[in-house]
């Protein structure tokens, strides 16, 4: 099912501007047509607020889910002292759509509650996250009610749930998952007097990701966002699991899908050399894209690599396509398009068919199609084998080293 992105991607018209393109300036022409197209369907935003009183944890929160440490570039600065002054947002490293909006600690001397209700405009945002770092305040309900009023989606975190850990430890008879379901209760009983009902609480601890409910937070934020959204969210969560990678597996198949159609399109042209030239160039861009969304190109590995305290050799350890790593060129397409015989077969029958009038364009639109969504299909899957293999290998640096213990 090409759901939804499919309708944002390429129509008719696109792919007349691509063959245009193609015609004027030849393949530099066309990869330039592409990038300028890819531009415009960036414009697909998902704002998500992230609000609470001063030194709830918002900003830790905020940069546990850009997967960015405190003192990287484009991370939320964190402290002990009031550290947001106004609303601002924090773009995902990797997908830029994908904004996180820090709002000041209310109820400070700089941003009071009466000022921040009257200038905060609700309805600018895809869905709110409430943070609070112990008891439900007044501040907390006035914000579940001005949330509730806009019609949006929220959810509550409770957290620095590890220092309520610590805390109850040292009480006779401590257990972990009573102390969760008081703590739970609690928030829930709060937001329901305050009318507020079926918000879904969450207990996180920034400092431990994969412990208590930050993995659960993660999927509660997709299933509220729209089909578009979801598949753009999808692909810019960190690689925590293999169950994530095979979600970003299934949303890049519809990526690939429209691709597919694309060159298709533009197949059905019977320009000769036009089809091989636009299926090298979107293949191309589309293992490009492939690649930095399962966090498999030199960046996000150098960035993973030193999070885990390892280096990005130990990382690639017991990968088999080791070209994943590579440069992506023009000519690296074609040494995978000669390791698959019908691809092949595909591409050399069509600029001999171009010459034939109908047949020549029924052939190359189904060949153009089959060929990138083939080629495109068996890189996605060896990335995502890659992918899998790298983050056994993180998790093993990481457990040696003790991070996040």
């Amino acid at each position: 099912m090409a759901g939804v992105l499919s309708n944002l991607y390429y129509s008719t018209k696109d792919a007349k501007d691509l063959v245009a393109a193609y015609r004027r300036e030849g393949e530099k022409g066309l990869q330039l047509a592409i990038q300028r197209k890819s531009k415009q369907f960036e414009n697909v935003q998902i704002r998500i607020a992230v609000m609470g009183e001063s030194g709830s944890g918002k900003s830790t929160l905020i940069n546990a889910l850009l997967e960015l440490d405190e003192n990287e570039e484009g991370a939320a600065p964190t402290g002990s002292t009031e550290t947001t002054i106004k609303i601002t947002p924090y773009p995902h490293p990797t997908l830029p759509n994908v904004q996180y909006y820090d709002f000041p600690g209310f109820n400070t001397t700089n941003f009071p509650v009466k000022k921040f209700m009257e200038k905060t405009n609700f309805s600018l945002y895809d869905l709110g996250i409430i943070v609070t770092a112990a008891r439900f305040t007044e501040n907390d309900k006035l914000l579940a009610e001005a949330l509730k009023k806009a019609g949006k989606p929220f959810y509550l975190v409770r957290s620095k749930i590890d220092d309520t850990i610590r805390s109850e430890k040292r009480k006779k008879g401590y257990n972990q998952e009573v102390t969760f379901r008081k703590v739970k209760k609690y928030c829930i009983s709060k937001l329901e007097s305050a009318g507020v009902l079926n918000t879904p609480v969450f207990l996180c601890s920034a400092f431990n990701l994969e412990q208590f409910d930050f993995p659960e937070l993660r999927e509660a934020v997709v299933s509220n966002l729209s089909e578009t959204q979801k598949n753009l969210f999808i692909t810019a969560l960190p690689n925590t699991s293999e169950e994530a990678i095979e979600r970003k597996r299934q949303a890049l198949r519809r990526f690939i899908q429209m691709l597919s159609a694309i060159s298709g399109s533009i197949g059905a042209v019977p320009i000769p050399g036009l089809s091989l030239a636009c299926d090298l160039a979107l293949i191309t861009t589309g293992v490009l894209h492939i690649r930095k969304n399962l966090g498999l190109d030199e960046a996000s590995l150098s960035k993973l690599a030193q999070r885990v305290e390892t280096s990005v050799e130990d990382l690639k350890k017991g990968t088999e396509h080791n070209w994943v790593f590579g440069e992506i060129t023009r000519e690296q397409v074609v040494l995978l398009m000669q390791r698959s015989t019908v691809a092949m077969a595909l591409t050399i029958a069509e600029p001999f068919l171009d010459f034939v009038p109908i047949l020549g364009s029924i052939f190359g639109a189904t060949s153009s199609f089959g060929v990138t969504l083939m080629m495109l299909n068996s890189s996605l899957d060896a990335m995502v084998e890659t992918a899998k293999i790298v983050l056994q290998n993180a998790k093993a640096a990481a457990s040696s080293e003790g991070i996040g213990n």
